[in-house]
């Protein structure tokens, strides 16, 4: 059984991990990365995001991760089997630092004083607005308003 403090603390975790902290980083460092090599903004966030988030991580929820790596190509099996260890070690080190951070209330501490800021809102607008304008997310917009439902409208 649970407790409000574990819930407490895989909530900010989550948060601030796979569900969004983590993985706006990652995408960001890969895209970046496609980019470095030439690689066009519409190419490096399809290749990013857009399959991710439109059909992959529906397949991952519908399935799990290994029925994934048994119905893609052998390609795509291999790369992903033998890289994925390689993120994981990359990324637990930054995972045993959050969870720290959260159960020592250094990121309650954090929430409590930037949110009471007089001028939170206007701060918060600004990193939004620096994300949104990102050559990566303007693609995305560009990407999403061609998707078929987009158009239609």
């Amino acid at each position: 059984p649970t407790t409000f403090q574990m819930e407490v603390y895989s909530d900010l975790t989550g948060e601030r991990g796979v569900l969004m902290g983590a993985l706006a980083g990652m995408m960001e460092a890969q895209y970046a990365e496609l980019r470095r090599h030439g690689h066009t903004p519409s190419e490096a966030f399809n290749e990013t995001v857009e399959e991710l988030t439109q059909s992959l991580i529906r397949l991952v929820g519908e399935n799990g991760m290994d029925w994934m790596y048994a119905n893609c190509s052998a390609t795509a099996q291999r790369g992903a089997l033998d890289w994925r260890h390689k993120f994981r070690k990359a990324v637990e080190p930054v995972f045993a630092e959050l969870y720290n951070s959260v159960a020592t209330g250094k990121e309650t501490e954090i929430v409590l004083r930037v949110n009471s800021a007089p001028n939170y809102k206007e701060l918060l607008n600004e990193e939004l607005k620096e994300m949104r304008e990102s050559e990566m997310w303007q693609a995305g917009a560009a990407v999403r308003a061609l998707r078929p439902e987009k158009r239609n409208k």
